[in-house]
C-alpha cells in the first residue's frame, strides 16, 4: 500500500493518539479482542520505527508466542483526521473477522500484515458493545495524576443499572461522599455509543453547579450524595 495512503502530521501529536491507544489496548491483554472461537488477545502495541502516523498491534493467542501476528493500524484517515481510540479498536474488531495475511515480518521477525487500508473501510460500519460504551464513560472521569490535585471527578465504582445505563460513583470537590450519576450508554435509535461529547463538556459545570436539575429519585447506599439522572444527554 502505497506510504501517501495517510496525510503527514505532527510527529508529538501522532505519538500522543499512540500512546492512548496504548492504554486503551491494555484492556485487550486479558478478555479478546475478536470472538469465543479463535479469539485473539493483545500482546502488544508499538510505534513502528520505519512508519509514521502508524500503530502496530501485536495479536496472539495467549499461550504460544510463535502464534503472534502483528497488524499495521492507522492512526488518521484522509477525510476526517484523527480516528478516535473508540472508533480504531471498532474498526479493527471488524477487519478481524476476515484478517488480512502477513506480507514480511517486523524487526523483530513477528508476522506482519498491512491492515490500514482495511480499517479505514471499517470505519463506516463499526459497532460497539456495551464494554466498550462503559469504558467510554468511565474514562470521562479518569484518577488524576496527582490525587491531591483537586479540582476533579474522581470514579469510585459503577454499576449497570440495565444495558443501556449504567451509573458512575464519583467523588467531587466540596461534597462529602459518593454521588451517582447515571448515564446513557446508547444513542436516540438504542445503537451503543462511546463518547459522549455534549456530556463530556457539560458535566465540569454541572457537577456540582447544576446536580438540584437533574435530581434521580432514586435511592443508592453506594451513592449517600445522591443519584443523579443525566441519561437525557
Amino acid at each position: 500500500m502505497s506510504e501517501d495512503l495517510l496525510p503527514e502530521g505532527d510527529s508529538e501529536g501522532l505519538a500522543d493518539l499512540h500512546r492512548v491507544l496504548v492504554r486503551r489496548l491494555i484492556r485487550f491483554t486479558a478478555p479478546p479482542l475478536s470472538g469465543a472461537a479463535g479469539a485473539v488477545l493483545v500482546r502488544g502495541c508499538l510505534p513502528p520505527p520505519e512508519r509514521q502516523g502508524v500503530t502496530r498491534v501485536v495479536l496472539w493467542d495467549g499461550h504460544a508466542l510463535e502464534s503472534s501476528v502483528a497488524y499495521d493500524l492507522p492512526l488518521t484517515c484522509p477525510e476526517d483526521g484523527n480516528i478516535p481510540w473508540s472508533h480504531l479498536i471498532g474498526a479493527f474488531r471488524r477487519v478481524l473477522s476476515s484478517p488480512p495475511s502477513p506480507a514480511g515480518t517486523d524487526p523483530t521477525g513477528i508476522p506482519l500484515a498491512d491492515a490500514r487500508s482495511r480499517v479505514l473501510e471499517a470505519l463506516d460500519s463499526v459497532t460497539f458493545d456495551t464494554g466498550d460504551a462503559l469504558h467510554a464513560a468511565a474514562s470521562m472521569l479518569q484518577p488524576p495524576d496527582e490525587p491531591e490535585g483537586g479540582g476533579r471527578l474522581l470514579l469510585d465504582g459503577f454499576l449497570l443499572q440495565d444495558r443501556a445505563t449504567a451509573r458512575l460513583y464519583v467523588t467531587a470537590p466540596g461534597i462529602v461522599g459518593s454521588l451517582g450519576l447515571d448515564v446513557s450508554l446508547c444513542d436516540e435509535s438504542g445503537r451503543v455509543r462511546v463518547g459522549n461529547t455534549a456530556l463530556m463538556a457539560a458535566l465540569p459545570s454541572l457537577v456540582p453547579d447544576e446536580l438540584d436539575h437533574n435530581r434521580s429519585p432514586a435511592q443508592d447506599p453506594y451513592a449517600p450524595a445522591g443519584v443523579y439522572d443525566f441519561t437525557h444527554w
